[in-house]
């Protein structure tokens, strides 16, 4: 703004130098220009440091106009022009260049100019400008301090205010006290809590109001405490205690206590919670789970909690159907215990089970016991959560009885279908096989009856042999029935006793050269047979009567049978060899089973029952049989007994 009118402009005087010195030396913007011409004549150090060297080349009537900001350069350029009539003061903002580094800015100006006559006579027009910027800064920051501290009291009122509200409105009493345990704070909370009213409690020792008898020393201990040696064991967290009504009922509180201080002396505020209705439901709910736990712990299921792959809980029985230690159970997946044939099952199932989809919920599998036994299991399986997260509860039922009930009626079955096939067989070979025999009989009493007292002594006798050799065929039958049938009752048992083998031998063929016409045929060759042995008589002599029998019913009348017998340690070793028909492939299989007869047999007579005879003889005398045949070409049977020697 323009200032008061100048005097009359002076005259200078000779001797000035020692002012431009002195302008030399100044913070203040100094510079002179001639009225005249416009030129510059004149400007000090704080002006070049100011606007730079390249301002002086400007004409003095408009030096630096540009740099002014627009909304002021007006008002300079009419101060400026009217100058040499009127001196000025004037404030206005300009842009300060950028100069060695320095940032462009925009700065406050606070300028006087007045004309004044030379020496010579010439008139120069002087201004002296101060850089005022600063003031306003920090006006500014002052201002917005100011207002920052308005801001922060506002809001601390209004938080001291929100923070009261808090306190009376809580659901948790929240208590003040001092060093000497007297309440200096009781909100409203406190009063609901402990039944006694802000009046009745401020002033009042705090131990006498809320805490039970036989926590009151160890309350004034722990004041004391801290205020001596500065520590405490339940500030700053969260502790459970008793605390106490004002109509003298105990119940469960949590509180946090924190001091304070304030000057040399402290106070002590606690927020204090009753808690006696989570106590409460938490008793109840332990009371529960104890319930619960005694009846999975007792019930007769094995109760298991799998996720993950591995068992997260087994109740005792559920142990004890593997035998597992809680531990082991525990620390193994649950994989491990289930029977490798039916893993594929049960993993199966149980990863579509944690899928969602469909299935089987009632299965049976095997484990395997720690002691090496397999137990069947019957499962029942359902997904529910398991500490946050999804997991299968599995029910448990040991059906190891049940499963061999089952077999064992399905092997009586199979038995009785076995026998009911046998009663079959044997009644097509009885009717066939006796049939025979009994026909020979009766035509031969026939011919007795009829015309016996006419035919001659020689027929006669041949019609009663041919009646003697039907009869002793048939008790021959009837003889291997009554020995099969004491074999599968168990009416034969292994009896060995020290024989010497070429005896035995001896007697068999004897037996076989009286039953059979064709006995010269067989061959035997006997090899380390000189030491006593172990055998039963009985059983082996079964053996080679069959095998031998079969071997000359079923060859060619004029091809060999063999029977090479050798003993080396306690094996005796039995080789029947013949030439005859053979055994069909298809009927190996079955070729030890009672009352089967081979395919290709022909009207060969026979039972079927000899060589089920031979395996259960061989199996009594613990040992083995094989036999070798090719249609048309023969078969043999190799045999081998324990047969150890004895001492001479």
């Amino acid at each position: 703004m323009a200032g008061p009118s100048p005097d009359p402009v002076p005259t200078a005087q000779p001797g000035t130098a020692w002012l431009a010195a002195l302008a030399d030396g100044v913070e203040e913007m100094l510079w002179v220009w001639e009225a005249g011409s416009g030129r510059i004549r004149y400007a000090n150090p704080a002006f070049e440091q100011f606007w730079g060297a390249a301002a002086l080349q400007d004409d003095g009537r408009a030096v630096l106009l540009d740099h002014v900001v627009a909304a002021d350069r007006e008002r300079m350029r009419q101060a400026r022009a009217h100058v040499l009539q009127t001196a000025y003061r004037e404030e206005y903002r300009v842009s300060q260049p950028a100069l060695g580094g320095r940032l462009l800015r925009e700065a406050r100006l606070r300028e006087r100019a007045f004309a004044s006559r030379s020496p010579g006579g010439e008139v120069l027009v002087t201004h002296v400008a101060r850089d005022i910027t600063w003031q306003f800064d920090t006006t500014a920051q002052l201002r917005a301090e100011i207002s920052r501290r308005t801001d922060a009291e506002r809001n601390l009122s209004d938080a001291t205010e929100r923070l009261q509200a808090l306190v009376a409105t809580t659901n948790d009493a929240l208590i003040t006290i001092d060093e000497a345990s007297l309440v200096i704070d009781w909100n409203n909370a406190a009063q609901r809590m402990f039944g006694w009213s802000r009046l009745e409690a401020l002033g009042r020792n705090l131990t006498e109001l809320i805490i039970p008898a036989a926590h009151r020393e160890q309350h004034n201990a722990g004041i004391a405490r801290f205020l001596r040696e500065g520590t405490a064991v339940i500030f700053n967290r969260r502790v459970e205690t008793l605390a106490l009504r004002s109509n003298g009922q105990e119940f469960h509180a949590e509180l946090t206590v924190w001091p304070a201080r304030a000057g040399e002396r402290y106070s002590f505020s606690a927020f204090v919670r009753d808690i006696s209705r989570r106590k409460a439901a938490e008793h109840a709910l332990a009371e529960s789970e104890t319930k619960y736990r005694t009846v999975v712990e007792n019930v007769n299921e094995g109760i298991l909690v799998t996720a993950g792959g591995r068992i997260l809980y087994a109740n005792p029985r559920a142990l004890a159907l593997t035998g597992l230690t809680e531990e082991v159970a525990r620390s193994r997946p649950f994989i491990e215990f289930i029977h490798p044939d039916d893993r594929d099952l049960v993993l199966g199932n149980h990863l579509r089970r944690l899928r969602g989809e469909e299935v089987d919920n009632h299965y049976q599998f095997r484990v395997i016991h720690s002691d090496g036994s397999v137990r069947w299991l019957e499962i029942s399986a359902v997904v529910f959560e398991w500490q946050k997260a999804p997991a299968t509860l599995n029910f448990l039922t040991d059906v190891t009885q049940r499963r061999l009930a089952e077999q064992e009626t399905q092997a009586a079955l199979a038995r009785e279908r076995e026998l009911s096939e046998l009663k079959s067989r044997f009644v097509a070979v009885a009717s066939h096989e006796f049939r025979t025999p009994l026909a020979a009989i009766l035509s031969s009493v026939e011919l007795l009856d009829d015309y016996g007292s006419r035919l001659p002594v020689d027929e006669r006798k041949e019609i009663v042999g041919l009646i003697k050799t039907a009869v002793a065929r048939m008790n021959g039958m009837v003889d291997q029935v009554l020995l099969t049938s004491r074999l599968e009752s168990g009416g034969f048992a292994f009896e060995p006793a020290p024989r010497l083998l070429p005896q035995l031998l001896v007697q068999v063929a004897s037996e076989l050269d009286q039953a059979h016409p064709q006995a010269s045929r067989i061959a035997m060759r006997c090899e380390g047979l000189d030491a006593t042995r172990l055998v039963d008589a009985q059983l082996l002599r079964h053996i080679l009567v069959n095998l031998l029998g079969n071997a000359l019913k079923y060859s060619p009348a004029d091809s060999p049978v063999t029977c090479a017998i050798s003993a080396d340690g306690e094996r005796l070793r039995l080789v029947v060899s013949d030439s005859g028909i053979g055994i069909p492939p298809a009927d190996l299989p079955r070729l030890f089973e009672s009352f089967h007869r081979g395919t290709n047999v022909g009207n060969v007579q026979g039972t079927g029952m000899g060589l089920h005879i031979v395996r259960e003889c061989v199996a009594l005398h613990r040992g083995s049989i094989e036999v070798r045949s090719e249609p048309g070409r023969g078969t043999t049977f190799d045999v081998q007994l324990h047969a150890p020697a004895t001492a001479a």
